[in-house]
């Protein structure tokens, strides 16, 4: 298993020789002629070119590397100079910043120097998807997310994370820059517990919080002194107690948390009072606190056990504000209910004005029409994909090693399933993680189906894949090796592709809404960056920012453009108010405003 934590590149030492033979190669002399110009028979033992096919072999090795590294840190010229290694023909400027590698010193790695240069092809490209395109943007990626940075990156594994920070720490330049604090195994910050000082400028999130006696609330101004139905003691263990609604909400539970977290930090630090000892005027500063919170307390997104975490990412907008106080009202309205407070001094704030957008919900990356059809109508680009032999699609994508083994065509498969049940069915992603087999059942004349899903709120609704779903999750699940049309299994209708040796997921294996977001965000990305694909700059633009959310609003603006009725949309989209679904009837103007202006420009 040694080679799985094999992450630097096997740098091989070219010399001025090999510069000035490559040059020569790339002007097309003849292979003999450069052996005998530049290397000595002494060379051509050492480096084993004995026949003209090898020297062939180092030279073409030499200009994919350097062609690599050279897309890697000028992006501007990648394209010709891919162009220029497909067909063969390299121009003099080309073959000039190719070679001008020769002068550089790449015996250190430095900040600026592109993963490419340094790591091998399968984890830069892996880091690259993240936004690390240098060796500094991946120390600040680490030190930003702290111990768990790998984890969102797919097949980067805590094994091969460690190889990665080792190697980092093996050059004195980029160790130094390295944060220490975001590589504590995150055991050891659990248990590193912060008392909240108020003199002290120190932020922690709520898991780190730990509160000084004067200020825990346990003797607090508000607090009941009758029977109460909790047996929260202080303030932070009633912030925990309440918490605990939101258990199997992993979304609710993440803003509750972080708006009752600031709040006391709030109330500890700027305040210098315990939350049951916050009155009415205090919450009325915490409103003001909101709109412009302290340039200490703001920072970017950073993981929770990381010393760079901070409360907020910038000021909350207005509508960030109201959901805020909304929270915040609702938790003391629960401590006075439960008898730990006497009265709740939120009641009488009233909550921030929140202007009415014409279009309250962002749907401006909805995939237009065409561009959805090229992806999904049959022999389109999913299709040709799932039908692409893996061998093939692994010299396209150049990998290497275990990943070069993986089923690349039966993941495309699991993709376009999942595209096509969220684009054509408007569902959530949280929702397809939960749809199980047994939920779906055929309608009279096979054309569509009917699938219950568990929507937000608790509330069951149902939407109507078409056929062309059900194609697609029948060809998923026959890689899984399972009989999808027994209808009463209660296994996921989608699941990761997870041994790449037999196909097969492990049994009742599901995705997380976030892994289904990641697979989507993966896939689109991937297209948008094969050029062996049909698509225009704009298209491929489009599919690098789009998402699972851009594919419920490309199926209401797509179905609303096309005459299905809004009451129809609402339903199947699991809308509370009329209102919100026709937020798509003005995308449909927009885009109708967007075209026609096209066309005049003209």
């Amino acid at each position: 298993m040694a080679q799985n934590d094999s992450v630097d590149l096997a740098r091989i030492r070219y010399t001025r020789a090999d510069f000035t033979a490559l040059r020569a190669h790339l002007n097309r002399i003849a292979l003999e002629r450069i052996a005998d110009l530049y290397y000595t028979e002494d060379d051509q033992d050492r480096l084993g070119l004995y026949t003209p096919a090898d020297l062939r072999q180092r030279l073409d090795a030499m200009r994919d590397q350097l062609v690599s590294r050279a897309c890697d840190s000028m992006p501007h010229l990648a394209n010709a100079l891919r162009d220029a290694r497909t067909s063969g023909r390299f121009s003099k400027a080309a073959i000039d910043y190719l070679v001008q590698a020769a002068d550089q010193d790449d015996a250190t790695p430095k900040l600026g120097d592109p993963l490419s240069m340094w790591l091998r092809p399968r984890i830069a490209g892996l880091l690259k998807a993240e936004g690390a395109l240098t060796l500094g943007r991946l120390i600040e990626l680490i030190n930003i997310r702290g111990r768990g940075w790998w984890k969102p990156i797919p097949r980067i594994g805590e094994r091969k994370a460690n190889a990665l920070v080792r190697w980092l720490q093996g050059y004195r330049a980029l160790a130094e820059r390295l944060n220490p604090d975001a590589l504590l195994p995150v055991r050891d910050q659990r248990n590193d517990c912060v008392v909240l000082e108020a003199t002290s400028s120190v932020l922690v999130p709520l898991e780190r919080i730990g509160l000084p006696t004067s200020l825990n609330g346990e003797f607090g101004q508000n607090r009941h002194t009758g029977y109460a139905q909790t047996r929260a003691r202080n303030d932070l263990e009633a912030i925990n107690y309440y918490l605990i609604k939101y258990a199997g909400q992993p979304k609710t539970l993440r803003a509750y948390k972080k708006e009752l977290e600031r709040f006391l930090l709030w109330s500890i630090k700027k305040q210098q009072k315990a939350l049951s000892d916050v009155q009415t005027e205090d919450c009325e500063a915490y409103k003001t606190f909101l709109t412009n919170p302290d340039k200490a307390w703001r920072g970017p997104k950073a993981g929770r056990f990381s010393s760079a975490w901070r409360p907020f990412t910038g000021a909350p907008s207005s509508a960030s504000q109201k959901y805020a106080v909304t929270i915040l009202k609702a938790f003391f309205e629960w401590l006075v209910s439960v008898g730990y407070l006497r009265g709740n001094p939120w009641l009488t704030v009233a909550s921030p004005k929140v202007s009415k957008k014409l279009t309250p919900i962002e749907i401006g990356r909805a995939l237009p029409q065409q561009l959805w059809d090229a992806l999904v109508t049959p022999g389109g680009i999913l299709d040709q994909l799932c039908s692409t032999p893996d061998d093939v699609l692994s010299q396209r994508y150049r990998l290497r090693g275990w990943a070069a083994s993986f089923p690349l065509s039966a993941q495309y498969r699991l993709a376009r399933a999942l595209l096509l049940l969220l684009g054509h069915t408007g569902v959530r992603r949280e929702e397809a993680a939960m749809t199980t087999r047994d939920l779906l059942k055929p309608l009279d004349g096979g054309t569509l189906w009917e699938l219950a899903v568990l929507g937000k709120g608790d509330k069951w609704r149902t939407v109507f894949p078409p056929a062309r779903v059900i194609d697609a999750l029948r060809a998923h699940w026959a890689d899984r090796e399972l009989d999808f049309e027994f209808g009463m299994q209660q296994l996921p209708l989608l699941a990761p592709i997870t041994n790449p040796v037999t196909r097969r997921d492990k049994e009742g294996e599901r995705f997380s809404s976030d892994g289904i977001g990641q697979l989507v965000s993966t896939t689109l990305k991937r297209i948008a960056g094969d050029s062996t694909l049909d698509l225009d700059p704009e298209q491929r633009a489009k599919l690098i920012e789009a998402s699972t959310h851009a594919l419920r609003h490309t199926f209401g603006t797509l179905f609303v453009a096309n005459g299905v009725p809004l009451d129809v949309v609402q339903n199947v989209m699991g809308h509370e108010s009329l209102e919100t679904t026709t937020i798509y009837v003005q995308a449909e103007k927009q885009r109708a405003i967007k075209e026609i202006g096209k066309y005049f420009g003209k």
